[in-house]
Parts: C-alpha cells; structure tokens; sequence
C-alpha cells in the first residue's frame, strides 16, 4: 500500500501539474508501468499466502472436513472483498478522498489508511500465532526450546 500510495501521490501532482484535476475523464499523461511494482508485491504475497493457507487447513481440519479447506479459502476472500466494499462506503461518506473524478481525489490518502489497517492487521495477526496451538502436531515439540525432541 506504500508503493500505491507513493506512486498516487506522483499520479495527482502531475494531474495537478497538468490541470486536469477539473477535467472529468481525462488522462493523465503518465506511463502505465508506473503499476507494476505494486502489482508484482501484490502477486508475491498472494504467492506466499495462498499455499500456506491451504496447508495450514489441510492440517488444521478435520480428516472429514479437509475438502471444505479450499472452500474456507473462497469464503474468507469473500467476507475480505465485502469488507473493503464497506470500507470505500465509509470513506467516501465520510471524506473527499473518492470523488467521481479521481483527478480531484485524494486515492494516495485511502492508501494510507489501507495501509495502517493492514499494519493494525499484522499486529493481531502476531498475536492470534503466538497464542495458537496446533492440533495435529506429530512431533512432540519442546514448549521452552520450540525444538523437536
């Protein structure tokens, strides 16, 4: 969210620069590739995450239930694409940061804010994991050591 909030804020200053923050539908004279750095973060986490979240229910499940994993998977996705309907709707309510035209927007700001909440995001995260038991743990791990005896 650093990057598109960086790369945002470089897209309105030349929009500013240019004047078309008044000009509906205009294009802003600026190189699409310009999107590929976020793009690639955003396919390098889901690289990372998607794996591991269906290992995590393929073991974490039960052996009758390992086939509603991949479905868990879509599910939560969904409840996430809800969620951030619901955040946009809040924010353009509440705020100036998404008019119709995005020229006179603030998107960098709803970066950022994407941003903390995904920082906010971790920070329970970290929690959640280091209070999380595994049930279907084969090897018996030393709770002081965390290594395998």
């Amino acid at each position: 969210m650093v990057v598109s909030s960086v790369v945002e804020s470089r897209r309105l200053k030349i929009a500013y620069a240019h004047h078309l923050q008044d000009q509906p539908g205009s294009l802003v004279p600026m190189l699409a590739l310009w999107l590929f750095p976020q793009l690639v973060l955003v396919g390098i986490g889901e690289a990372f995450h998607f794996p591991g979240q269906v290992q995590l229910y393929h073991q974490e499940f039960p052996a009758s239930l390992r086939g509603t994993a991949t479905s868990m998977i879509t599910f939560i996705l969904g409840i996430g694409l809800c969620l951030s309907t619901a955040l946009i709707d809040i924010v353009r309510k509440a705020t100036g940061w998404l008019p119709d035209n995005i020229n006179s927007g603030r998107l960098d700001e709803m970066y950022w804010t994407v941003f903390v909440l995904s920082v906010l995001n971790v920070g329970y995260y970290l929690v959640c994991s280091w209070k999380y038991r595994y049930r279907n743990v084969e090897k018996e791990v030393d709770n002081d050591s965390g290594f395998v005896k």
